[in-house]
Order: C-alpha cells, then structure tokens, then sequence
C-alpha cells in the first residue's frame, strides 16, 4: 500500500522559480557538502548515505514568496495527506543542489526514539520544492517513495516549480543524477522543509 502524496505543479510560478534558481547560482560559494545525523553524531558528512551540497548563507528576504504560497497550501497538502496535527510554518529550510553522480540514500525524515546525538524530532510532513533551471540539463535524480511492506513504489521526476509533499515516516530516496559538464547552474535543485507535530499532540521523548 502507497503512502499518500501531495503534488502541486506550478506552484510560484516560472519567474519566481527562475528567480531562485539565479539565487542559487550566485551564492554557489555558499554551498558546502550535505551533512546527517547518525545515531552518535550530528552534522556529519556521510557520502555512503547523502551526497549532496546544502546552502550554508542567508536567504534573507528571498524565500518570501515560497512561504506565502506555502502558507496558502496548507489545507491541500493536510487534506491530501490525512492530517491536521501540525504547525503551520515549516522548519529547517534547506536549499539542496545535487550535481553529477550525486544522491540520497532510502531513509525516512522522522525519529521516534531519541539517541545519544539527537531527540525526537516529532516531524510530520516532508515538503520539497523543485527549481531547476529549464529545460532540465540533468538527467535522473527522481524521488521514489516506498511503501513500509511490499514494494509498490512510487517514482516522482524533479520537475521545476513541483512541490511535493509526503509523510515524514514514509521511506524516501533520491537516485543519482547526471549532469553532463557538471555546472552548477545545472544542477538538480531544491527547498527542503518539514511541518512539525504541535507540542500538545507530539509524543513523549522515547515513546513510539
């Protein structure tokens, strides 16, 4: 059985993508590799898992219009995924940029067991905003989402201005991109944000 997903197609429009993607490539010295959070260690770089590069600067007012379409999607993205148990403004916003033979390893976004190096992170939904530059000048780099028993999986494609957004817990991975000539500004890009559970409705640390 699939997990249930939101897709919004032109979600700001082709010249506030376009606008992102031209952010992007400006601060591409703002860049650096993509870290995780293992069971004893957070913010390290772990290639075997996530091979990415994550923005590291300020976005300053720049992400004003992904936030107020963002904000006027809510109840889609609720309705469609099944839930209202969250708060409405995303967390931990990343601009993510996967270049030639770049991926992400089958993971899920969610911890229900705090470690040594991290609590309960209490995420519900996974948002991801695609702002490739177009036509697209990479090739792969789709998104497939897995069911939790079976192997009725589904494939997403990075298409430019898609917002797509899916349950945390739901095991996710991205396969590796090719970009002939690796440019940067060719890159697969994306926003990568999390709706959270209210506290009055999150678990206690270390329940299931």
């Amino acid at each position: 059985m699939r997990f249930p997903v939101c897709i919004i197609d032109d979600f700001l429009g082709s010249d506030a993508c376009a606008r992102l993607h031209a952010f992007a490539v400006d601060n591409e010295a703002a860049f650096a590799p993509s870290r995780v959070h293992t069971r004893e260690q957070r913010q390290v770089i772990q290639t075997g898992l996530r091979d990415s590069f994550t923005f590291s600067g300020s976005f300053g007012p720049q992400m004003a219009p992904f936030h107020a379409r963002l904000d006027e999607s809510y109840d889609r993205i609720a309705a469609r995924l099944g839930t209202g148990l969250f708060e409405r403004n995303p967390t931990e916003l990343h601009m993510v940029a996967h270049r030639d033979g770049q991926y992400l390893g089958r993971h899920i976004d969610t911890q229900t067991s705090p470690t040594p190096s991290a609590p309960v992170n209490n995420r519900v939904m996974t948002l991801i905003y695609y702002f490739n530059r177009e036509p697209r000048a990479f090739t792969g780099g789709d998104l497939v989402i897995y069911p939790m028993i079976g192997d009725a999986h589904e494939v997403i494609a990075p298409r430019a201005d898609r917002l797509v957004a899916i349950p945390s817990f739901a095991p996710h991975e991205i396969l590796p991109v090719e970009v002939p000539g690796n440019r940067f500004a060719d890159a697969r890009f994306a926003l990568v944000s999390w709706l959270v559970r209210p506290p009055a409705a999150a678990s206690p640390a270390g329940a299931a």
